[in-house]
């Protein structure tokens, strides 16, 4: 059964509506994308740009001067059938090519001729309207669906019920994985034809989209909320425990600030990181420096409340390391310093004292989340040349 011819003022009303729905879009998506810039390289105009570009075009001037010379691309392609002086008629040569290319698979030199039947710049709307719902197409075949979909809003502005610009809209908008668009545009579409099986079905899985996409957002927001949960309860643990970290000096009352978490960012090479554990432990990743040789050990895992001293025993009670050539590095022949920057000075730490309580040391500042500490060895002649550098 064919659907009822729409009487003339029906018509305009239609037309009055989707007219207003497509600038309250516009308008919307102006905002959007000013705070938000578009990423897919085919088309990175802004929503405000494609508007004001539309303001200049003839179809929507009042006063045409057309004695005035086109532009030089414009004037270079001016060739045999295109040499006509009557912009239409140009647009509309360059429109039957452009079919002739799409009906091939030729899209990219559909898109050529349509485009430059766009810029014959002709005061026909309706035939513009279907140069750029026509190059939207072209587009959309070869997977630029942003371009696509913003020669949709050109070719609505020239006619806003232009039915196949709303489809291949929504279409585009769905395929952008931007789901609310394409509700909003399946039910423009939907004014026009409200039994349209195609725009139907593709409401119902932009629907579904937008509920799943919607879904995912709510974990992300929990998943943030437990992990800044996470995080505030980490750095009151830090400073609870009287640790000083670079650039985090900052009173007990102090309010959390999840930018201090920057001076927690491990320059550990495996990524570790400091962290508590079930039973509210820190866990530091931590470097020893060997300034004899400019070695360097990581240890991903240092309990606060495990002493230095196991550690070197782990250490060095096996084979030696490569660089120690004369095998003096051994536990009990090591001291252990750590360096005050401010002050340039050294402060030695007892091997049998425990992690926390050298971070809770009144000179010590944690840099880059990873605690480091300078290990000699007793009696050398270097430890003697080194530490003569340093207050002592």
């Amino acid at each position: 059964m064919s659907k009822p011819k729409m009487s003339d003022e029906e018509r305009k009303q239609l037309i009055e509506r989707l007219a207003a729905d497509l600038e309250d879009f516009v308008a919307e998506r102006s905002i959007a994308a000013r705070n938000k810039k578009a990423t897919e390289p085919e088309d990175n105009r802004t929503i405000d740009e494609i508007v004001e570009e539309l303001k200049s075009h003839p179809a929507f001037m009042t006063d045409i001067d057309w004695s005035k010379p086109l532009p030089p691309e414009i004037e270079g392609l001016m060739q045999l059938k295109y040499e006509c002086e009557n912009p239409t008629a140009r647009a509309g040569s360059y429109r039957e090519d452009g079919n002739e290319q799409f009906k091939l698979k030729k899209y990219k030199i559909a898109i050529d001729n349509y485009t430059e039947g766009i810029k014959s710049r002709c005061p026909d709307a309706e035939l513009n309207a279907v140069l750029y719902a026509n190059r939207a197409a072209a587009q959309f075949h070869l997977g630029n669906y942003r371009s696509s979909f913003n020669d949709c809003i050109f070719a609505r502005k020239f006619q806003p019920d232009h039915f196949k610009a709303i489809v291949r809209g929504a279409h585009c908008c769905f395929k952008m994985g931007k789901f609310a668009d394409a509700i909003r545009w399946c039910d423009a579409a939907l004014m026009v034809d409200p039994e349209h099986s195609e725009i139907l079905e593709l409401r119902v899985k932009a629907d579904k989209g937008q509920r799943a996409k919607e879904r995912d957002e709510r974990k992300q927001a929990a998943l943030e909320r437990k992990e800044q949960e996470e995080d505030k309860k980490l750095l009151d643990t830090i400073i609870g425990r009287g640790i000083k970290v670079a650039s985090m000096k900052v009173p007990k009352q102090a309010k959390f600030d999840p930018l201090l978490l920057t001076a927690l960012e491990s320059h550990n090479p495996t990524g570790a990181k400091v962290h508590l554990d079930q039973q509210g432990t820190l866990h530091w990743p931590v470097i020893f420096f060997y300034p004899e040789y400019t070695e360097t050990d990581f240890i991903n895992d240092f309990n606060e409340q495990h002493c230095f001293y196991d550690h070197l025993v782990h250490m060095f009670s096996q084979e030696p390391p490569a660089w120690d050539v004369d095998h003096k590095y051994k536990a009990d022949d090591l001291e252990i310093y750590f360096e005050n920057n401010d002050e340039e000075k050294l402060y030695k730490v007892d091997p049998e004292t425990s992690l926390l309580q050298a971070l809770k040391h009144k000179k010590y500042l944690v840099y880059a989340g990873t605690p480091g500490f300078i290990l000699c060895v007793k009696g050398s002649k270097f430890r003697e040349e080194f530490l003569s550098r340093y207050k002592y």
